[in-house]
């Protein structure tokens, strides 16, 4: 049995190598701007991670990993079933069926948003990472909202490596967001 998993061992240690990304490969924008009170309003929305001490191979395993436990979130609304319009009605199935999907465009988007960024915020908060404020524009520069549609996994990715290179990179000059 010794031998088994010896030779196990040793067949996982020469598959090829992942290759590495390098940070100075990614190009991102400047987080610079002035701050104004409406900005502020919306920073709970619009944000990005950093930690001091953390390399860019680290702030991207870590964004991929929280980015998949806020991924593909779900919301839906149950009809109530003593609804007149529902209940006894030959009308029930189409209301409910167009019902549905107009309340999920009225109420599942903007859910699926919020659930997305507080997952992100529970995870990178617990992996240690701080917050910080940004206007909507340069926010929308690298990042992604897939609640009514999501990006092409090229595109997701690479977003994800311009956050993980600034998580990783100095830290900022701005006040942290509690």
């Amino acid at each position: 049995m010794l031998l088994t998993i010896t030779g196990h061992a040793s067949r996982a240690q020469s598959a090829p190598p992942t290759p590495a990304i390098s940070a100075d490969t990614v190009a991102v924008p400047s987080l610079a701007f002035d701050e104004q009170p409406e900005m502020v309003k919306a920073y709970d929305k619009y944000f990005y991670y950093h930690r001091d001490g953390t390399t860019f191979a680290e702030a991207l395993s870590d964004l991929q990993e929280c980015d998949g436990y806020a991924r593909g979130l779900a919301y839906r609304i149950k009809p109530d079933p003593d609804d007149p319009l529902v209940k006894n009605s030959p009308i029930g199935p189409v209301f409910e069926a167009i019902g549905a999907r107009w309340a999920d465009k009225m109420f599942g988007v903007p859910e699926r948003r919020k659930a997305r960024r507080t997952n992100m915020r529970v995870c990178m908060g617990y992996k240690g990472y701080q917050r910080y404020g940004l206007p909507q524009a340069i926010w929308q520069s690298f990042n992604f909202d897939d609640a009514a549609t999501a990006p092409a996994e090229a595109d997701r990715q690479k977003m994800l490596m311009q956050q993980a290179k600034i998580a990783s990179g100095p830290r900022p000059l701005k006040t942290e967001l509690k």
